[in-house]
């Protein structure tokens, strides 16, 4: 069994587990956020029919009209607002980069699995780590960004209340029996 890149390939799904739990963490805050933002949108606009009715059934009272102004100005703010920050685009595109990362996950497994089997030459196991290198990479490159909250909590997802050590039995952690 070729022991380094066993261990090389052992790493870097480590990485792709990390990230992926991270970019699916991303996904469940954007939508949160997109929950959020339809309510605030919601609420506004049925403020600015309340103050419509009110002033409609209250012509004198000129305070319905100035605060049906003010909730009108508002929701007009908050849809440039939208219309500039797409969350639920961006849940998409976090939940999109994980099913990517879960796929690199898989192959990873495979080839790790191949190894372990001895049914790839030294040459041929290179190529593929290579490959999947530069797979990773172009994913890497296109992923949608996550923060430091998103981590922890796929840390935590993860590991538990544990620290991420990144050591060999870590890593066991996340290989099926058969490939410890």
């Amino acid at each position: 069994m070729d022991e380094n890149n066993f261990e090389i390939i052992k790493r870097s799904l480590g990485n792709v587990i990390y990230t992926q739990k991270t970019q699916e963490m991303a996904t469940i805050r954007k939508l949160k956020y997109s929950l959020l933002v339809k309510w605030i949108n919601i609420t506004l606009v049925g403020l600015v029919f309340l103050f419509l009715f009110l002033q409609i059934f209250n012509p004198n009272e000129k305070n319905f009209l100035y605060a049906g102004i003010v909730v009108t100005v508002l929701e007009v703010l908050f849809l440039i607002f939208q219309l500039s920050f797409n969350p639920e685009k961006e849940a998409i595109d976090h939940k999109n980069t994980a099913n990517k990362l879960w796929l690199m996950r898989e192959k990873h497994l495979n080839l790790l699995t191949d190894i372990k089997n001895e049914k790839l030459s030294t040459k041929s196991i290179a190529e593929k780590r290579d490959a999947l290198s530069q797979d990773l990479a172009h994913i890497y490159e296109n992923a949608p960004q996550t923060n430091s909250n998103d981590y922890n909590k796929a840390n935590k997802a993860l590991n538990g209340n544990e620290k991420p050590r990144a050591d060999d039995d870590e890593m066991d952690n996340f290989l099926p029996d058969n490939l410890k």
